[in-house]
């Protein structure tokens, strides 16, 4: 099989470093603090979740309950997702469907199985805001019981989603229910570092200071090249230094986009891997996304088209509104040049980091590089 997972977790073999989160994240759970997990989309967050469970199911210490609510769009979504996660937890059909029924006093779930992979899903019909209260306090009530025979570890990832819900009680809710659990503890994660950040450092938001914050940067330069170059090798290919490090400028060492150049880097039928097969490669990335990244243009008005251009030729750009940027990429004026930031910002093509602004998805910055 191809060693570089672009997808799910499948061990610690196909994971890289990441060793010192790992242990930061097992002392939250051991002494019992909540924690935040914030990243950039596709940098490797969801893998450090289970790999993290992956060593505490080794260790047979906790039991682990993840959920993602990307896709959620109101409480009763979440809700069917929660219930889902707790119904797939360790134990026997038969024992998880008595536990189930004998738990929900106002409504009763709906047990479905996929056919094709066997996993349950559970749905319930909400129809009033007395109806989710009370779901969801017998939904974390089983967790709660859970607890008492092993520690429980649950992870709800893309927690920001919960802003957009028509309910807008949701945040007091959940946390008015969690904040006397024993024995479990939580991991919040998202990839909408502004929005976490509101949520639990805003005074007056429910979530105030309950969490410790951590952030989840790029995987260290060195420690990615040593794994790519022995993933290789494990596998009897040989990798150029050079090459290696091309893959993580290129992909500036973020994690999905160098998981996937590295995969298709491998599939290739030849046991060297030099510097013209990275450039044919990496060339026909951007080739197959041709279509998809001039669709991009339709979505945006000209000034902000010829600013996420600018921004991707200068690499990062710390001051975007200094009058030495705006003059040599033709942009209009400050303010301007602050309104099309936004729009682009909220539209996730762009983000902030330490550096300054960047365009969000490397591959796509890449592409932008070569346009006139």
């Amino acid at each position: 099989m191809n060693p570089f997972i672009i997808k799910g977790y499948l061990s610690p073999k196909y994971f890289c470093d990441r060793e010192k989160e790992t242990t930061r994240i097992q002392g939250a759970i051991n002494n019992q603090r909540n924690l935040t997990l914030v990243s950039l989309r596709k940098m490797g967050k969801t893998g450090l979740i289970f790999n993290v469970f992956n060593e505490l199911k080794l260790g047979n210490t906790h039991e682990t309950l993840y959920l993602d609510i990307y896709h959620t769009e109101n409480l009763q979504g979440f809700i069917n997702q929660l219930g889902t996660a707790i119904f797939r937890m360790r134990k026997s059909f038969e024992a998880k469907l008595k536990e189930f029924l004998h738990n929900f006093r106002r409504i009763r779930p709906l047990v479905t199985v996929d056919p094709m992979t066997g996993n349950p899903s559970l749905s319930f019909t909400i129809t009033s805001e007395e109806d989710a209260r009370q779901t969801l306090e017998d939904l974390f009530a089983i967790i709660q019981y859970r607890s008492q025979k092993m520690p429980v570890v649950v992870a709800i990832d893309e927690f920001q989603q919960i802003n957009n819900y028509p309910e807008k009680n949701t945040e007091a809710l959940i946390r008015g229910l969690i904040q006397n659990m024993h024995n479990v503890c939580f991991i919040f994660s998202g990839s909408n570092r502004t929005v976490l950040a509101g949520m639990f450092t805003d005074a007056k938001r429910p979530f105030y200071q309950s969490t410790e914050m951590m952030f989840l940067d790029e995987i260290p330069f060195d420690e990615y090249k040593h794994f790519i170059k022995a993933t290789f090798g494990k596998n009897n290919k040989d990798i150029q230094d050079k090459v290696v490090e091309k893959i993580l400028q290129w992909t500036r060492s973020h994690t999905f986009y160098v998981q996937y150049l590295c995969n298709k880097l491998f599939e290739q039928g030849t046991r060297s891997i030099d510097e013209t097969m990275f450039y044919e490669v990496s060339g026909d990335i951007l080739e197959n996304n041709n279509t998809f990244y001039y669709e991009y243009r339709n979505l945006l008005t000209t000034h902000q088209w010829q600013l996420l251009k600018a921004i991707a030729k200068e690499k990062y750009i710390e001051n975007i509104t200094s009058s030495s940027f705006i003059k040599k990429h033709n942009l209009t004026n400050p303010s301007t040049v602050r309104r099309g930031v936004q729009s682009l910002m909220e539209k996730e093509m762009i983000c902030l980091i330490k550096y300054g602004y960047y365009v969000y998805d490397p591959y796509f910055s890449r592409w932008l590089e070569m346009q006139e």
